[in-house]
């Protein structure tokens, strides 16, 4: 399948801005493709049109890692875990994960890429198998074994189908902390069958790599789980839980005025002062408002389902900034700043100032590709035309099975409702508000009782179980965007609100925790949203250099347990007493390692394994 065929459709999900179809976004952005599936250069708007007929992002991920593929064969395998970690059930699932081992040298870590909140099958192969995958090119450094794993409750790593009809009960087990002891638990057992060697993290280091949500649970599985999980890589990792994430579009907003796009956000802010204002005085004029950019049969909408249809504008700025292929900023922009009268471009103030805010409104409505990006994001079928009527519906529920897992995930736990930025930045309509982000929750699971479904996320909660802002697990490293949205709840912020801390880039010692002040990380100029992992990215290669420097130095003190350094030299140790005055070789040693001893405890006479070892040397001695 060419890549190109890529359709939008493939990324129907929950929320604005929600992370399981940016999870998709942000690899199509890793392989160098446009959202549509196009090389990262301009394609036209008929052509997305077109492709939302057709397409699977599993199968461009396939044909883009095939060309560079290794002779490796890889399939699927699965893992049977235990369904409630902390409780009695006995239930278990089968979680699902890809293994690449060719590359494997002795000694060698294990590196876990976590995909988080999306199907795996789309991006497993790309992860392990293509030359410019960020990943295999740090596994393949240090002569290690590369890992896919998918998380519970998504792709075929479910316990139950997930679909409209699931009870919600069955979403139980769906938190963080049950992922995180999947890993935990996983680790333990794993093995291969081709490699001589205990792979367990007690005699191999695993280090656990993820961007956005999966980075916030590489800094959480290392704290939890230090003797599972010896080090992380968390680019993007919006660790804070917040009901409020309506700062989401400040970095967007500075973004695009950083990128050359500042009459575009000042005509963005005047047009959803003119749809709010006119949203407040006038349900006439607002109902063929509805209509004029959607078509006949929009104006049932309610104006907080519009306003959040308004916000597919920015669907794409996380992954891509302004570019991304005809659903961009840069193609929105272009279109709404250029007079079709006389083809001039707007002045820095953009046209409303001259124009009139109704201008840009009415430009903004005719943009050929706005009404087929809602009906794909949201899964409705509103015609775009005054004469025909569509099955314009702006409040249905989500079909996407990660969409419905992600949903129950930020409606619990997370927060991260990006409602509109009030202020003097303000480019989303007020009535995208907290309340209207927060129906959406119980929209989705109508039938959830509260002991299940809060009324609102239980953000408290989750930010004194994981730590929030204040984490600092030791052996971490952490990367963000500097126009990044979701930077605004990392360590790395910048925000006012946010705590205040020293960034450095100097390898901290191995297992030593930072204090609240300070962070082992990096931000990337001009970047977005896990932008080191792109290997294109001059400012990525950057970053993850940090990484692998640091990765370098905590190897080496890595210490297996009941077993030598793996960097060490392999010797044979022996008991017999040599002949007096013979060296042995290098490759062989008299000498002894007593079982549960720590440092010179056979100058102990109260511990018993003391004995032992004392008693091969004067035996020795004697001879």
């Amino acid at each position: 399948m060419r890549a190109s065929t890529l359709a939008f459709a493939l990324f129907q999900s929950a929320n604005a801005f929600n992370a399981a179809k940016s999870r998709d976004f942000n690899l199509l952005a890793d392989m160098g493709l446009n959202a549509d599936g196009s090389a990262m250069d301009a394609v036209s708007a008929d052509s997305i049109i077109n492709s939302l007929r057709v397409g699977t992002l599993k199968n461009v991920a396939s044909d883009l890692a095939v060309r560079q593929a290794a002779p490796e064969t890889i399939s699927a395998e699965y893992v049977s875990l235990k369904l409630d970690h902390f409780g009695k059930s006995k239930d278990t699932y089968n979680n699902r994960f890809w293994v690449a081992e060719s590359g494997y040298k002795a000694g060698g870590p294990v590196f876990i890429y976590d995909v988080g909140e999306a199907d795996a099958s789309g991006s497993w192969q790309f992860r392990l198998q293509n030359e410019t995958s960020f990943f295999k090119q740090i596994v393949d450094q240090f002569g290690g074994i590369g890992i896919v794993w998918e998380h519970r409750y998504y792709g075929n790593s479910t316990p139950a189908p997930i679909n409209l009809d699931t009870p919600p009960e069955t979403f139980k087990y769906l938190t963080t902390e049950q992922s995180l002891a999947d890993v935990d638990q996983f680790a333990k057992q794993f093995k291969r069958k081709n490699i001589n060697a205990t792979l367990t993290p007690d005699k191999t280091p695993w280090i656990f790599i993820g961007g956005s949500y999966p980075a916030m649970r590489a800094a959480f599985v290392r704290d939890k789980y230090p003797e599972t999980i010896y080090a992380g890589y968390a680019s993007s990792a919006p660790v804070q839980a917040s009901v409020d994430q309506s700062f989401y579009f400040e970095p967007v907003y500075r973004g695009m005025n950083r990128y050359g796009f500042g009459n575009c956000t000042q005509d963005i802010k005047a047009a959803i002062k003119y749809i709010d204002h006119t949203f407040d005085n006038d349900r006439s004029a607002a109902a063929k408002l509805k209509e004029q950019f959607l078509g006949k049969g929009a104006a049932s909408n309610s104006h907080a389902t519009f306003a959040d249809a308004l916000t597919t504008i920015f669907y794409l700025w996380q992954s891509y900034g302004v570019d991304g292929g005809a659903g961009s900023l840069r193609s929105f922009c272009d279109y709404i700043e250029t007079d079709p009268n006389t083809n001039t471009t707007a002045p820095a103030e953009g046209w409303a100032k001259s124009k009139g805010a109704k201008s840009v409104v009415d430009r903004w409505a005719t943009w050929k590709t706005f009404t087929p990006l809602v009906n794909s994001y949201l899964e409705t079928e509103c015609s775009g035309k005054q004469n025909v009527t569509g099955t314009c519906d702006l409040n249905k529920r989500f079909t996407a099975p990660a969409s419905i897992s992600w949903t129950w995930q930020y409606c619990t736990q997370w927060g991260y409702f990006q409602a509109a930025n009030l202020g003097p930045n303000q480019i989303v309509s007020k009535y995208n508000s907290l309340k209207h982000q927060r129906d959406i929750c119980h929209r989705q699971f109508p039938t959830a009782p509260r002991s299940l479904l809060p009324e609102w996320p239980n953000t408290d909660r989750t930010n004194k179980v994981f730590g929030g802002w204040d984490i600092r697990p030791s052996n971490v490293y952490w990367s963000g965007g500097e126009f990044d949205p979701w930077r605004t709840l990392s360590p790395l912020s910048s925000e006012d609100f946010a705590p205040k801390v020293n960034a450095f880039t100097e390898a901290p010692k191995c297992g030593v925790e930072t204090s609240k002040k300070d962070i082992f990380g990096y931000t990337m100029a001009n970047a977005q949203h896990c932008y080191d992992f792109r290997t294109y990215f001059p400012g990525g290669a950057v970053s993850r250099k940090y990484f692998t420097d640091a990765l370098g130095q905590w190897l080496k003190c890595y210490k297996p347990k009941g077993g030598a350094e793996v960097f060490a030299p392999k010797v044979n140790a022996f008991t017999d007493a040599p002949t007096c005055g013979v060296e042995t070789s290098k490759k062989d040693i008299f000498g002894y390692t007593m079982a549960n001893a720590q440092h010179c405890y056979d100058l102990r006479t109260y511990f018993p394994g003391g004995a032992v070892s004392r008693k091969y040397f004067t035996d020795a001695l004697g001879q």
